[in-house]
């Protein structure tokens, strides 16, 4: 009876370890997911924060509205899209 008694007494000892490894590796994977996610989180809310200040720092140009009349002496002026444009008045 005492060498059945010692068989079990090992085989739950070898399962325990064993257990406890596994349940051990499932945390700590958990863990490691975590604390990539709260990272990744970190780095989207920084990134968001840099394009605010960017936005804030360099407004958008507005596109120069056309009333009809072209600036000639204007030295941005794209003389294809003015032409362009001349054009399809024509039409």
């Amino acid at each position: 009876m005492s060498s059945n008694f010692n068989i079990l007494r090992w085989s739950f000892l070898g399962a325990g370890l064993f257990y406890g490894a596994y349940h051990r590796r499932n945390l700590q994977c958990e863990a490691e997911q975590q604390a990539e996610a709260k990272k990744l989180k970190e780095e989207q809310k920084l990134i968001k924060q840099a394009k605010a200040e960017y936005a804030k720092l360099n407004p958008p140009k507005a596109a120069p509205v056309t009333s009809g009349a072209i600036n000639w002496e204007d030295p941005n002026l794209d003389i294809g899209k003015a032409l362009e444009s001349l054009v399809q008045k024509l039409d």
